[in-house]
Order: C-alpha cells, then structure tokens, then sequence
C-alpha cells in the first residue's frame, strides 16, 4: 500500500531561485554594456562636451547634419561670427543656427545668413550678406 500522506521529493531548483538567478544574470550583463559603451563612446562623448564648450553653434549644426543620415548637409560656415547653414537635400530647405549674443544661445531660423536679424549681432551690427 502506498502512503499518500509523504510527498514526492522535489527536485530541481525552486521558482524563487530561478528568478534571482535571471535578475542577477540580468544585472551582470547591465553592468558590462555601461562598461563597454563607456569604454567605446567615452572618448567621443568628451570630444562632443569639450566642441560643444568651444562653439555651441558649430555643434548644434554639425550635430544636424550627422544625425540626420545623410537628409542634410553643410552649405555655408563662418566660424568667426559663428553661424552655419544647413540645407535638406530632399527639399533643398536651407536652416540656418547662429549665437545670438542676446540669449547666448545658438538660434535656428529658416533661410540663409540674409535671413539672421540685426539684432541678433553684436552691438547691433548689421550682419553681411
């Protein structure tokens, strides 16, 4: 006769273990991708931070232009008056970003350099065409 009142012996790891398992593989694989894109984007990342520092406009435009897969592309650079204009190749829709000294901030208006507006120059100079 058999006795129902001894359980089967259980084998295996229980279900509480199985999720510590998965939540430590989990955290392991978390920890070596932030190592792993440290250790790959940290020089470019502080490239980026130390550009962005030295001439915020030029970043924002160049930042446009490498983002944008190929859809936009540099026409027109002045690096001392810092201003830039981009142009969308599908369009042909020129945008163009420049320091206002106002804001002292890098500013985005459709157009080209024509399109900046005086006010936007130092000491209110009028901005070449």
């Amino acid at each position: 006769m058999d006795n129902p009142s001894v359980p089967p012996q259980k084998k295996g790891l229980g279900a509480l273990a199985w999720l510590g398992i998965g939540c430590g593989a989990l955290i392991v694989i978390i920890v070596l991708g932030v190592v792993g894109a440290s250790v790959i984007f940290g020089p470019k990342l502080k490239q980026f931070a130390e550009d962005a520092q030295k001439n915020p406009t030029r970043t924002v435009a160049t930042t446009m232009v490498n983002v944008s897969m190929g859809q936009f592309v540099m026409v027109a650079e002045d690096d001392v008056n810092k201003r830039y204009t981009v142009k969308e190749k599908t369009s042909g829709k020129l945008t163009t970003i420049y320091w206002d000294e106002k804001t002292k901030a890098p500013v985005t208006i459709e157009g080209d350099f024509s399109a900046i507006p005086a006010s936007a120059s130092p000491q209110g100079e009028l901005v070449p065409k």
